[in-house]
């Protein structure tokens, strides 16, 4: 998925084609576009509260509504008023992003603690699901695509993550191999670095 400037402007209208395969994403607006995969990792947003607002004060998408960006481990999340709220915006696609998954170490390590893992963020999508929603399971490595499809998630965002890969086109070539083998759909993430995918899928998402 890519995520545009324009895309996170509740009220802007980027070209109809391109804005169905983009991440909603109104908490990063604030920011220059070149900070946007820092500013979205760090405790400083809001991600669902101006998620929200965002939808109250717009009117609803008509054609090619973009994806909206959830921060699935979000503690306060009440899922049935999002899903209410998505529904009315004409949103019908949601993804976990941003995603636990993007931290390591001691700060992974605290969050799994917390119950903020990426089998937490996959639950939420299910619960979205529930209310007629089409979730995207955005993984960030083999196992968490493996565990997203084991839950029912059909469709998989791969995410290279943030540190640089040293074979990229191999490492997205290698899980989307095994999302088609277990009968999944792998979407590529794109950003302002470009496209981490080494073939070309169907569809690419950006924010």
């Amino acid at each position: 998925m890519t995520l545009a400037a324009r895309c996170l402007q509740p009220d802007a209208a980027p070209a109809l084609a391109g804005r169905a395969n983009r991440v909603w994403l109104p908490a990063l607006l604030p920011f220059a576009p070149r900070f946007w995969r820092l500013a979205v990792n760090l405790p400083v947003l809001d991600v669902n509260g101006t998620l929200a607002a965002a939808l109250a004060a717009r009117r609803p998408f008509r054609v090619a509504a973009p994806v909206a960006g959830v921060f699935a481990c979000d503690p306060f999340l009440r899922v049935r008023d999002l899903r209410a709220a998505l529904g009315r915006a004409g949103i019908r696609e949601v993804v976990n992003y941003p995603t636990v998954q993007l931290h390591d170490g001691e700060s992974a390590a605290t969050l799994a603690a917390l119950g903020m893992r990426a089998e937490d963020e996959f639950r939420i999508l299910l619960a979205l699901a529930e209310g007629g929603l089409s979730p995207i399971a955005c993984a960030t490595s083999p196992g968490a695509a493996a565990r997203a499809l084991a839950m029912g998630l059909r469709r998989v965002l791969l995410h290279p993550g943030l540190a640089p890969r040293v074979d990229p086109a191999g490492w997205w070539a290698d899980v989307a191999a095994h999302v088609a083998v277990e009968g999944g759909e792998a979407l590529a993430w794109q950003d302002g670095t470009g496209v981490q995918a080494a073939s070309s899928p169907r569809r690419r998402i950006r924010l």
